[in-house]
């Protein structure tokens, strides 16, 4: 048996509960993405921490491809933001402001407690961020949320195939596959015409 073989996939993908809940969760917050897409309320830097912060918890290897990329292109302190998440204890994130440290970490704890953020979390949103800042970022946190399981899913069923054992649900992750091929299938293209494919990364 081989190592691949061997290894347990164990990224986070979804159950049937969960994706129906991430899936509408998205689906209603849609129009406010679209809105904060164009005329955001809040900096594309911190749309990118954010979104960041989400993909450091559920580890989607194409969402952190392509939000990594644009959060270098909005000026993001990578550096500050790795210390603020806990990937580097050694550093200190003194380039975050509290407000965006808030956002930040609440989008991490929203993805840790599995959508189940806690009160304290959400009264501290509340203190920082009026309400249309609020839905901004909830919209920011449903979409990067349901892609990142989007994209760990159709890893799933990848490493599936290559013999791999898995602790999801096929069908489950079949399904949530198919509805992400197109983006997927998208940033697998672009990350070949940039010399770095994310397949490499199986």
């Amino acid at each position: 048996m081989s190592d691949i073989q061997a290894a347990v996939f164990r990224k986070r993908t979804f159950t049937l509960p969960l994706l129906g809940r991430s899936l509408a969760a998205a689906g209603i917050t849609m129009p406010i993405l679209i809105h904060a897409l164009i005329r955001p309320s809040l900096s594309p830097a911190l749309r990118e921490e954010i979104m960041l912060a989400v993909t450091s918890v559920n580890d989607c290897r194409y969402c952190s491809w392509v939000h990594t990329g644009l959060a270098l292109e909005n000026g993001v302190d990578m550096d500050s933001l790795n210390a603020l998440l806990g990937r580097d204890l050694g550093s200190d994130p003194g380039s975050v402001e509290e407000r965006e440290a808030v956002a930040i970490l609440f989008g991490k704890h929203f993805a840790d407690s599995v959508r189940h953020p806690s009160k304290v979390a959400r009264d501290k949103l509340q203190q920082h961020f009026n309400a249309g800042e609020r839905r901004e970022i909830m919209a920011y946190i449903h979409a990067i949320y349901f892609a990142n399981l989007t994209g760990n899913s159709a890893d799933a069923v990848l490493a599936r195939l290559r013999g791999q054992k898995t602790e999801g649900n096929l069908l489950v992750e079949l399904i949530a596959a198919l509805l992400g091929a197109p983006v997927l299938g998208a940033i697998w293209l672009n990350s070949r015409r940039s010399g770095k494919p994310v397949m490499a990364e199986l």
